[in-house]
């Protein structure tokens, strides 16, 4: 088909104007898509990409696009590199993984090739990967200040490297953070009530909310004034959203804000402390906390690790997190609460405990885990344990995202340690938070995953009465679920290594008295403890920050 000039003229009028919609559409009216010119369809798929009104299904029809022409002919570099962008951002790979491989084996320094690779395998949970294309990429320019904040949180989820390099990385790092600004001038004038900042991209339903919800609700308002200095985008404002911003009591959103924009509109605001919910996570602001927004800079919740940069003055942990010969390895100076370093919500109506279940299953073991979290370390521990006698595990999909080709790729990972794939059960993704938490009443044991344990799952599991079996770690993130089960005096529940975790695991398994010895009382006993103990957790958390 070839176009006519007015044609011609048009499509690139509603191009300059950004008019996507109506270039789909006029494109769509010629007849059969996939039938037109490269040319065209080229247009099409463009426009896919870059319509602010895109949805996961329009960008992977754009990267089915892409693909048809990059097929066409493999030389057209454009068609290629779009085919990355969209796949990244469909969080689909199907039409890129092959051609990706193959493109990486003729020119394996091409940075945009390893950034396509690199994020292509962190949705795949292949960690080890994900960190060396990423490695790969900063050794090319070390310069990607993005790249630097994915590649620090990759090194969370699997062991390659222990903390003293971690920190090592973070160093690299903070040489290429600085912003032309100036420095900043605490304000001399004293506020009355102490202000305290909190700065996310998670101010929605999401686990950070959660744990943070009780604590802005009964901070002292007549000592503190809580300000939110939110990074999420409006269009994920929810009804968690709603709830902190009714209790927080000023709210700025800084998403289109540039960090110079960000950082002068935080120093404006005369904060006595300024805390970071996000640490390397999606959608951080490093820049904005290098460039120092307040006296006193504080890491907490979202991210539990050492964020490595200048100007971060504190990390909140607790007793059981860190050692004190192990401080020299964290940026920040490292601050206690006096027994868990968070505490969720309590639940609203729990729903019932299955204290019987069928007698004539098989033992059940479960993980509710994210399956980025499910190392490869993870699978082959887990293996040893499924090959024991009758058993199966339960896990529950991640993510609402390509989840048939995600669990396919984890099913997989079992095979390849000869683990038939009946033994495991991947749950789908629960409309409601209650049904989400009567999945745990299929569980016998829940079983953490390491070097990153789970946090919210650990909470969750022991308010349904089913005990979280974890392992010892080696620095704050991978310790999480040793300080959940130690301030639940369940220490039988920590195993000292891959070894012991198998042992424990099985011999649990070959007693199975779960119902008897925990699920009656787990429940009562987790949700009096410190972990859920919101009231006593807000007044140790401002008495923390009174005494900086």
């Amino acid at each position: 088909m070839i176009l006519s000039t007015d044609q011609k003229i048009k499509l690139k009028q509603l191009f300059e104007n950004k008019k996507f919609s109506e270039i789909e559409y006029f494109i769509e009216s010629l007849g059969d898509v996939k039938k037109l010119p490269s040319n065209i369809l080229n247009l099409y798929a463009t426009s896919k990409a870059l319509n602010e009104h895109s949805k996961i299904d329009d960008y992977k029809l754009s990267a089915y696009y892409f693909e048809k022409i990059y097929l066409e002919n493999n030389s057209n570099r454009d068609a290629f590199y779009n085919l990355i962008i969209v796949s990244v951002k469909a969080t689909f790979f199907e039409h890129l993984e092959k051609h990706i491989i193959k493109e990486y084996n003729l020119n394996n320094k091409d940075p945009k090739i390893l950034e396509g690779l690199a994020k292509m395998h962190f949705f795949y949970n292949n960690m080890e990967k994900a960190s060396f294309f990423y490695e790969k990429l900063l050794e090319i320019n070390p310069n990607f200040k993005n790249i630097w904040s994915s590649f620090l949180a990759s090194l969370n989820y699997h062991s390659k490297y222990d903390q003293k390099k971690y920190l090592e990385f973070c160093n690299k790092f903070d040489e290429f953070l600085k912003l032309e600004i100036d420095e900043f001038t605490p304000n001399i004038k004293k506020n009355e009530k102490i202000k305290i900042g909190f700065f996310s991209a998670d101010f929605k339903y999401h686990s950070v909310s959660l744990f943070l919800i009780d604590l802005i609700k009964k901070l002292n308002k007549e000592e503190f004034e809580l300000f939110a200095i939110s990074n999420l985008e409006k269009s994920s404002h929810d009804e968690m959203t709603n709830d902190l911003q009714d209790n927080f009591d000023e709210w700025y959103d800084v998403n289109n804000m540039s960090d110079i924009e960000s950082i002068k509109l935080i120093r404006s605001l005369n904060l006595d402390i300024l805390i970071d919910l996000a640490g390397h996570t999606y959608k951080n602001r490093v820049s904005v906390i290098r460039a120092r927004c307040a006296p006193k800079q504080i890491l907490w919740l979202g991210y539990n690790n050492s964020l490595g940069v200048k100007n971060i003055d504190y990390i909140i942990a607790d007793p059981n997190l860190v050692k004190k010969e192990e401080y020299k390895f964290y940026k920040e100076k490292i601050i206690f609460m006096p027994k868990i370093w968070n505490a969720l919500s309590k639940p609203i109506n729990l729903p019932e405990i299955n204290f019987y279940p069928d007698k004539d299953k098989c033992f059940t073991y479960g993980s509710f885990n994210n399956f980025q979290k499910i190392s490869s370390e993870t699978i082959k521990t887990w293996s040893k344990i499924l090959k024991d006698g009758d058993a199966k595990l339960i896990l529950k999909s991640s993510t609402s995202f390509d989840e048939k080709n995600l669990n396919k790729s984890l099913i997989n990972k079992f095979k390849k340690e000869n683990i038939e794939e009946d033994k495991i059960e991947i749950l789908s993704r629960k409309k409601t938070y209650l049904e989400h938490l009567e999945s745990y009443n299929k569980i016998d044991l829940s079983l953490d995953t390491f070097p990153y344990p789970g946090v919210t799952t650990s909470f969750e599991s022991v308010s349904m009465g089913t005990p979280v079996l974890t392992m010892k770690g080696f620095n704050f993130n991978s310790r999480c679920g040793e300080s959940i089960n130690k301030n639940l005096n369940l220490e039988n529940f920590i195993a000292n290594n891959k070894d012991d975790y198998i042992d424990k695991a099985l011999s649990i398994k070959k007693e199975n008295k779960i119902d008897q010895k925990y699920k009656h009382n787990l429940r009562s006993n987790a949700l009096e403890s410190c972990l859920f103990d919101t009231e006593k957790f807000a007044k140790d958390f401002g008495s923390l920050l009174k005494s900086l």
